[in-house]
């Protein structure tokens, strides 16, 4: 019997996950198709931007993660623009791949609204590895340029604006604060003039978390000396102005926009049901509506807890909703049935800068400050190290086939 094509577009946490799924199966033949070759550990964004870690910390090979499966797992560098549902067929940029299942976890970008002036043109996102780079090398380059033309002393002000107070921008404004703070406690940077300011909408950061870690972040933030501005919007941004509420102005060197997320430009060409961020509207077993064999896993589609309450777009969701549509994907193959996707948040992990965090597992597990940091880095690590363990073998089978090649063997 013919072996079932499943191509997965988009190779986030959801993405990988269902890899994992499926190809452990070795019941179908795989197709991992992303723009970039690589999983981009998003989770430790901020320690990238800080210069807490290199770029191979926060990056996974899919090329060499599709290779550890075998000969029925392939990985394909390509943007998918549109999809011929009729035909089964996912058009990229230059060929169009064949699927009989195709799983969307092409995930989201940050939402540059606009309805806000110069947003977009003057701030940077962090959600993809270019631009974190792109964001560390500008402000590492302005820094620097600012302290060779005062002699090495920062007597003017440089300010960092992080617009948007969950979990993202939390974290940014801790480590980049820590960062300064350690840099300039070891007297390898002059300036003690730098200033971040983290602007939320609402009274409390972190909105819509439990008290703990709401608590436990905004002490570690005040310690750290953040500015946190408080029930304020950004209405527009000049070049190194920002306008809040229509009133106030900040003056800013930097600016780094999390507040909030928009699905991929994908979804624009899908003519399926959508909510305000562009996300897919999908049933319980995270089917796209009238598309068979369809489904979406993810921050492209809007997730919901048994209870019909939403859930936020993070790693665990997206990797529950990845296993979920990769099984019930193999259930359709096999003949089986196919079952409801329960997701559910386990628990909250906040990095605070340096060795410090706050984590809330489960409802009852609470720690912060070096023992939560602890707790965290053991499981971003065990994570990280699974993948790589497999990546390995990947490259141990290519390394053979070569040295076959080069032999003639």
């Amino acid at each position: 019997m013919k072996r079932q094509r499943v191509v997965i577009v988009g190779g986030g946490y959801a993405g990988v996950k269902a890899l994992q799924i499926l190809a452990s199966s070795n019941q179908c033949d795989i197709v991992l198709i992303d723009q970039h070759p690589y999983h981009y550990l998003q989770t430790e964004a901020y320690e990238l931007i800080a210069n807490e870690c290199s770029m191979t910390r926060v990056t996974i090979d899919l090329v060499a993660l599709c290779l550890s499966y075998g000969e029925h797992v392939m990985f394909i560098k390509d943007t998918i623009r549109e999809i011929d549902f009729e035909h089964k067929c996912a058009g990229g940029q230059s060929s169009c791949h064949p699927y009989d299942y195709l799983l969307l976890c092409s995930g989201s970008r940050t939402a540059f609204h606009s309805s806000v002036p110069g947003l977009r043109e003057h701030s940077h996102g962090v959600k993809t590895l270019p631009s974190a780079l792109a964001f560390k090398h500008q402000f590492e380059q302005r820094l620097y340029d600012r302290m060779e033309s005062e002699g090495g002393w920062c007597s003017e002000p440089f300010n960092v604006v992080i617009g948007g107070g969950g979990l993202s921008g939390v974290e940014i404004a801790a480590e980049m604060a820590n960062y300064i703070r350690v840099f300039h406690l070891d007297n390898t940077l002059t300036c003690d003039n730098i200033h971040i300011f983290l602007i939320i909408p609402h009274e409390n950061v972190l909105e819509g978390m439990e008290p703990y870690l709401i608590q436990k972040a905004t002490e570690r933030l005040t310690r750290l000396g953040v500015k946190i501005i408080r029930h304020s919007r950004i209405t527009s941004v000049e070049e190194h102005t920002l306008i809040l509420n229509n009133e106030e102005n900040i003056c800013f060197d930097f600016m780094i926009f999390t507040g909030g997320i928009i699905a991929s430009t994908l979804t624009t060409t899908i003519e399926s049901e959508k909510n305000k961020k562009s996300q897919l509207i999908i049933d319980e077993y995270l089917r796209v509506p009238l598309y068979e064999g369809v489904f979406a896993a993810g921050d492209i589609a809007e997730m919901r807890s048994t209870d019909g309450k939403i859930l936020p777009p993070t790693a665990q969701i997206a990797e529950q909703s990845g296993t979920g549509a990769g099984e019930n994907i193999l259930a359709l193959i096999e003949g089986r049935k196919m079952d409801r996707v329960s997701m559910k948040i386990e628990g909250m992990m906040v990095a605070l800068g340096g060795k410090y965090a706050s984590i809330s597992l489960f409802g009852w597990i609470r720690f912060s400050g070096f023992a939560g940091y602890l707790i965290k880095t053991m499981i971003m690590r065990g994570y990280r190290y699974l993948l790589h363990r497999q990546c390995t073998k990947g490259m141990d089978g290519l390394s053979k086939t070569k040295a076959q090649c080069h032999t003639g063997f």
